[in-house]
């Protein structure tokens, strides 16, 4: 199956990226594939290519205004559109309590997880307007309704995510620009393996007693509900953060 609709995804390389990538090319999108990790990037690439559907790869930092007005402009000469962006980039570091962050590790995860997220949408939604309208996932958190222990720059971030997707869905509705917020549970990837580095037996503890019973969730379970809400829900849950937490978790 082929179709002309076009995908754009950040954070496209491992996890829940890649499963989205993979999701939507067996469902015949053509796909722009956005990632800092170069390597990891062309696997996905040459995975989603061997469902024969048309792709590109392209390196980005997306705190880098540059890079992603690089992107967005890539993926117009390439498919001449864009009909989806999920706007899934996003960076965890070792948790800790608030005055322990350094600046350094401020910038970056909100460089990556808010700055990158807007900086996208800035450059991807004109894209759209022009084409007639289109739909947006962001990635956020279940951290964007209740954060856990040690965990205050990710969740900061993720809150304000919300809100960014809360507006477009209200801002947007009559330019036929639609936005979800996906908010995954702890999930089976690699982004939160360094983060926790830093915790010891006592705030394990404590990190544990601020998360509810957690219903493991694989990266694959996350993208059917990401495919979803870009191609086919993306009206009715306009404006809205679907909660990934198996019910374990409530706003």
């Amino acid at each position: 199956m082929n179709n002309s609709k076009v995908v754009l995804i950040t954070g496209s390389a491992t996890g829940l990226g890649r499963s989205v990538a993979l999701k939507l090319a067996s469902q015949g999108y053509n796909l722009a594939l956005v990632d800092f990790n170069e390597q990891a990037g062309q696997e996905t690439l040459q995975l989603v290519q061997e469902q024969d559907i048309q792709a590109i790869f392209i390196k980005a930092d997306v705190s880098r205004e540059e890079d992603v007005i690089n992107y967005v402009e890539k993926t117009v000469e390439t498919f001449g559109r864009i009909d989806y962006f999920i706007n899934n980039a996003g960076i965890m570091v070792p948790m800790r309590l608030i005055h322990e962050y350094d600046l350094n590790e401020y910038d970056r995860v909100t460089g990556v997880n808010l700055k990158g997220a807007f900086l996208g949408l800035k450059y991807v939604i004109p894209v759209m307007l022009q084409n007639g309208g289109g739909n947006i996932v962001n990635t956020v958190s279940s951290n964007s309704f209740k954060p856990t222990a040690y965990n205050g720059l990710y969740a900061a971030t993720k809150h304000a995510l919300a809100g960014l997707t809360k507006s477009i869905g209200q801002d947007y509705l009559d330019l036929n620009i639609r936005a979800v917020g996906v908010a995954p549970n702890t999930m089976n990837t690699g982004i939160a393996s360094n983060a926790f580095t830093s915790l010891n037996a006592e705030r394990e503890q404590k990190l544990m007693a601020t998360t509810g019973p957690n219903i493991p969730a694989a990266p694959e379970d996350i993208a059917e509900v990401v495919v979803f809400a870009a191609t086919t829900g993306a009206d009715m849950l306009n404006g809205t953060i679907v909660n990934c937490a198996g019910g374990q978790i409530y706003q």
